[in-house]
């Protein structure tokens, strides 16, 4: 067999691995199971966290937004500033104070954190000041909460009995800027989409707005013991799988209001995001270039290989037109799952593996990420330490 055939074989061989898993994830959305809400019981005791930092500039509205998940269950929300001097203070407190206007059982704390990991140990802080619970949800500050309550984050739980944890995928709304475009692309138009990417990685886990039963998560360590973590959630999914229980998705999906970025400043939020990956899965990062950003690859190579792919032509024509077909699936499925228009689908088959790319090469690159106006050291098995 020629060199051009063996490159024809390969090609053929990897459009088609890409393509089942882009269908497969496009499907499993369509096709799986309506949740099944229940009624859950009033006597359990719920904590909704919203750790805050920075005056983000859809805050006040986001944390506005906390009152849609009131439904039967009572529960306490905390507003987690880290610091006094702080702009989400001020903002955090007023919004507190329209919420107890209506009825609702909120309160601020500033929690000092001071952990490696500010979510982490702002998290912990508040489980340490307050009472404990039965359940505990984080939802991060800049997360609509219209869409889903603290019944239909609860409920599940009762009839689940190995379920630790519940999250909710998490999409975009476009923002205002090239890179909130490009995000948005990402989390809606790709197979990193939460809502499709949940299929594939069954026992993940997305903290952004996640329900969790406190009994299982001190078996786990407690939020505390994840401080020293940049991927807290990737940890706790790890350490739930081991005492055997488990983590999944709910089928609802919440937006994120973060706007305002750059593109370089979405490409340094992904590298984090892979730069946990390489740090505590490092088998998983093949599967980036090979799965989630393959498709405009593949299909380069196969328009330098088709003049010499002798035999195999028609092979891996038909492969690379499969591959496109399934990218393409992949986005509308993804943008319908988010309930966003599909006339961006196309491109943002583009946008969103370019931007996954640029994340990918800057990941392999260095351990050092930015986060919050730290920089820090991913080690190996993903503590992190201060630069």
């Amino acid at each position: 067999m020629r060199v051009g055939e063996l490159a024809a074989l390969g090609l053929t061989a990897w459009s088609a691995l890409s393509s089942s898993v882009s269908l497969r994830a496009s499907l499993s959305r369509v096709l799986s199971p309506r949740e099944h809400h229940g009624t859950p019981s009033q006597t359990v005791s719920v904590r909704v966290i919203r750790p805050c930092a920075g005056a983000e500039p859809s805050l006040a509205d986001t944390l506005r937004s906390s009152r849609a998940l009131r439904g039967r269950v009572p529960f306490e929300l905390i507003f987690a500033v880290a610091r006094d001097d702080d702009a989400a203070l001020p903002i955090a407190r007023a919004v507190a104070d329209e919420l107890r206007a209506e009825g609702m059982r909120v309160d601020v704390l500033v929690t000092h954190a001071a952990g490696v990991n500010q979510k982490a140990s702002q998290l912990a802080a508040v489980q340490h000041r307050y009472a404990p619970c039965d359940y505990v949800a984080n939802v991060d500050s800049d997360v609509d909460c219209a869409g889903i309550t603290v019944d239909d984050l609860v409920a599940p739980f009762a009839r689940e009995a190995s379920l630790a944890a519940l999250w909710v995928p998490v999409v975009e709304d476009g923002g205002s800027t090239f890179g909130d475009r490009a995000s948005d692309a990402l989390l809606a138009g790709s197979l990193h989409a939460f809502p499709l990417l949940s299929s594939i990685d069954r026992g993940g886990l997305v903290s952004k707005a996640v329900m969790l039963r406190t009994r299982d998560l001190d078996r786990a360590g407690g939020f505390a013991d994840l401080e020293r973590h940049l991927g807290e959630d990737m940890e706790l999914a790890r350490r739930l799988q081991a005492l055997g229980l488990t983590t999944r998705a709910h089928r609802a999906v919440l937006t994120s209001r973060a706007r305002g970025r750059s593109w370089d400043a979405v490409v340094t939020r992904y590298a984090r995001w892979l730069a946990v990956i390489r740090a505590q899965r490092p088998a998983l990062m093949a599967s980036y270039p090979a799965l989630f950003f393959s498709t405009w690859p593949l299909v380069l190579g196969a328009a330098v290989t088709l003049p010499v792919a002798g035999r195999l032509r028609p092979a891996l024509a038909v492969g690379c037109a499969v591959a496109v077909g399934a990218r393409l699936a992949v986005a509308v499925a993804a943008r319908h799952a988010a309930k966003h228009p599909l006339r961006r689908a196309l491109a943002d088959t583009v946008l969103a593996d370019a931007l996954l790319a640029s994340a990918f090469v800057r990941a392999l690159s260095t351990r050092a990420v930015h986060w919050r106006g730290r920089t820090l050291v991913i080690d190996p098995g993903g503590l992190l330490r201060e630069a």
